[in-house]
């Protein structure tokens, strides 16, 4: 707590104020990308490629990151959007930027927050992950905005879920005035 307002200390987070930080995925389906209001990034397909080989389709942005995840083991996303649905991958990756497994959150098809508890699947202490946003659905098109991406205890994850507008976050570390 800080005066009166509690505050949410985070060890990554992104408010989605810049969708520059984001890359394209690997992918010959790239999702649009669009700012629709500050603090947001909206992710769409349209039809998919005439050659797309499956019934339906997906794909993302993505960024590596470096988090404690002994500190903060839930990795949240906020989706306030989606037509189709909308979840998180995350390569574990290795020395070399190289994968050596990969995790998914929960799978969104309604607005919500997508989680995943790091914490039970990965070893404590800082992990070098790839984080992805993605968007799927029907070959028609498809699209999600999301809100927010965190890294919380779980106490603060249990809070964010039941007040997902809550404002007072800081990374951790940071000095308050």
């Amino acid at each position: 707590m800080y005066g009166k307002h509690r505050i949410v200390f985070v060890g990554w987070h992104d408010e989605m104020d810049s969708r520059d930080q984001w890359g394209a995925l690997d992918m010959e389906n790239k999702a649009f990308t669009a700012a629709p209001t500050k603090g947001t990034i909206f992710l769409g397909l349209d039809r998919a490629p005439a050659n797309w080989p499956y019934g339906y389709q997906w794909s993302g942005v993505t960024r590596d990151l470096y988090v404690d995840v002994a500190r903060f083991p839930m990795l949240m996303a906020r989706v306030i959007q989606v037509q189709g649905y909308a979840h998180l991958d995350i390569d574990v990756l290795d020395a070399k930027s190289k994968a050596i497994n990969t995790l998914r959150s929960n799978t969104l098809t309604a607005p919500g927050i997508s989680s995943i508890d790091l914490g039970r699947l990965l070893p404590p202490g800082q992990a070098h992950l790839r984080l992805r946003l993605i968007v799927g659905g029907p070959n028609e098109g498809c699209c999600a905005t999301y809100d927010w991406v965190r890294f919380v205890n779980k106490v603060d994850a249990d809070f964010l879920t039941k007040d997902p507008d809550w404002g007072y976050v800081r990374m951790h570390g940071m000095m308050l005035r």
